[in-house]
């Protein structure tokens, strides 16, 4: 008699080595770290593992390059890698075979770009940009316009991207300056040709996604650990310059770390670059942009105030100094420190220097403006709504 589905058991194989998956990236983000903050990282060390895999989930198992649609890989709830406060992240997996669409209104958002990778960040095997866009160097993605892009392996006329020969995917970048009035993208991908509805999986496409989240979570834990020692390893007093080969495109990566007890206070200064954007944000041990929704832990160079000499100064602390360029650390002792420099002409690294938290107002300009509590509270509710505005949603 022939096996059936319940003998043959090939589903609680898949379960068993996605577990396997699960267990390895728990212990990788969870173990082996400095105990600073007691066991609150041992606990946001399971929640970045089930955030890891959800990613995972949305982005392969719940994905067919033949009825691709653009996820946000990244959200408020499932992060890493350390996304940008003032970014919204899109994904999509395709194959070369096809060609695709993607249509509807551009929105606003300071920067756009669209680009082409080939393989898949499952793996990161032969993992490379193919092809790109952005808006400081095509008028088909400037602000305010509608999109009509064509992804195809052949050339095709108007606006297009090409795709590799197999497999492949696409990352959408919209990064804001602006929170109050920047509007976002809505857009539609859709493969041409495709007719709807699409077929039920097969058992060879499920064993194939979710060895992709599998393979997603080994991979992404192994950058994690390599990232956050570099993290670790740099001079306090600094915040020095990581290349990403892998990461946006044209930016120029910063990142160090700090340690900041409850009577201290660290400033951050530098001049800000000669670039199209530059951004400074705080993350937790878990490489996490720390609560930007409800805590000012993030500024960008149309958010943050610049001194009359030219400086940017921003202090980190446990407690609210009173400053407009505050990033709240959440009561957290060690924490990352992470700068971004998009199309900077130079890269200027930034100074980090520790003081008693008492005598930080004679360290910083005279004339630096005084926040109170409720300016504060005005500032994070308006940080709340703009996140939603931008994240809410998967389209």
């Amino acid at each position: 008699m022939a096996a059936t589905i319940e003998d043959e058991g090939w589903d609680l194989a898949l379960i068993d080595g996605y577990a396997a998956a699960l267990r390895h990236a728990t212990r990788v983000h969870g173990h082996g770290w400095p105990t600073d903050d007691g066991e609150l990282n041992r606990a946001e060390s399971v929640r970045q593992a089930i955030r890891l895999a959800t990613a995972g989930i949305v982005s392969f198992m719940e994905s067919n390059p033949d009825y691709p649609e653009l996820i946000k890989q990244q959200t408020l709830s499932r992060q890493m890698q350390l996304p940008s406060a003032d970014a919204v992240y899109h994904y999509a997996r395709l194959h070369g075979r096809n060609s695709y669409r993607i249509s509807g209104p551009r929105g606003s958002a300071h920067i756009f770009q669209i680009s082409v990778w080939n393989g898949t960040c499952s793996n990161l095997r032969d993992y490379r940009l193919i092809d790109k866009k952005d808006s400081d160097t095509s008028a088909d993605f400037a602000a305010g316009r509608d999109l009509d892009l064509v992804l195809s392996a052949e050339e095709r006329p108007g606006s297009w991207l090409r795709l590799p020969e197999g497999p492949c995917e696409i990352f959408i970048r919209q990064y804001y300056a602006d929170w109050d009035t920047e509007e976002p993208a809505r857009l539609v991908i859709v493969r041409e040709g495709a007719v709807y509805p699409p077929p039920p999986p097969t058992r060879a496409e499920i064993a194939e996604r979710l060895g992709m989240v599998s393979d997603w979570l080994a991979t992404q834990s192994a950058y994690y650990d390599k990232s956050i020692k570099f993290h670790l390893a740099t001079d306090p007093a600094v915040l020095p310059q990581l290349q990403i080969p892998e990461a946006f495109q044209d930016n120029a990566y910063l990142n160090g770390h700090y340690r900041c007890g409850p009577d201290e206070a660290i400033v951050l200064e530098v001049t800000p670059p000669e670039a199209v954007y530059w951004g400074f944000q705080l993350a937790n041990l878990q490489w996490e942009a720390m609560e930007y929704h409800m805590r000012q832990t993030s500024a960008n160079f149309r958010q943050a105030r610049i001194d009359t000499d030219g400086r940017l100064r921003i202090v980190i602390s446990q407690r609210d100094p009173g400053v407009p360029n505050w990033f709240d650390t959440s009561g957290r002792s060690l924490g990352l420190l992470s700068g971004r420099y998009y199309k900077a002409k130079t890269v200027p690294i930034p100074t980090l220097t520790k003081l008693a938290f008492g005598e930080l107002r004679r360290h910083l300009p005279a004339d630096t403006p005084h926040v109170s509590p409720e300016q504060r509270q005005a500032l994070i509710r308006a940080r709340h709504a703009s996140a939603f505005h931008r994240l809410c949603g998967d389209q």
